[in-house]
């Protein structure tokens, strides 16, 4: 897209699917490290507590707030799962020079998507939480935490990606 007034381009995403499959795969195999290992392990007065994702959720959940329960679990793990899986649909057939499925519906609910995902801020606050931990306590960041900053940066490595690319590429493709 060009400035109607100056013609200088607004948006210089990348169109390289094959490097957009790539950061896809990263983060989907990050994304199951952040949900299978713990987050970060607490040591106070000799007694030692290692946190996961899913032991957030339920502490929300067990402390009666259902709702903060909820928006963990469709912000942390829904969203970026199904947009993944999304964007691996679209791009593995894409990467093969064949149309995928329902394409059109499936970039759509892509685009819907995208605003329901927070992993980042969840990251920030993490970071956040360990700083003030650590004056109660020894914080030591886990695996979880390395993979909750990969699926982080992957998935604002992949917001810089021109989603036209895949317009185009299913453009010049046989269904």
């Amino acid at each position: 897209m060009r400035c109607v007034t100056c013609g200088s381009q607004f948006h210089r995403g990348n169109g390289d699917l094959g490097a957009m499959l790539a950061v896809t795969v990263t983060a989907a195999i990050a994304l199951v490290v952040a949900n299978a290992l713990p987050l970060l392990t607490l040591t106070s007065g000799g007694q030692q507590t290692r946190a996961t994702l899913w032991q957030a959720i339920g502490a929300s959940y067990d402390r009666e707030l259902p709702f903060v329960a909820i928006a963990l679990s469709m912000t942390l793990i829904v969203a970026p799962a199904v947009e993944l899986g999304l964007l691996m649909w679209l791009l593995v057939p894409l990467c093969l020079r064949t149309r995928p499925p329902g394409f059109v519906a499936m970039m759509g609910l892509l685009r819907a998507l995208r605003p329901w995902r927070m992993v980042e801020v969840f990251f920030l606050g993490l970071i956040v939480a360990i700083v003030k931990l650590s004056a109660l306590a020894t914080a030591v960041p886990e695996w979880g935490m390395f993979g909750v900053a990969v699926v982080a940066v992957s998935l604002a490595a992949l917001a810089w990606f021109d989603p036209g690319a895949l317009w185009r590429r299913a453009g010049e493709v046989v269904a």
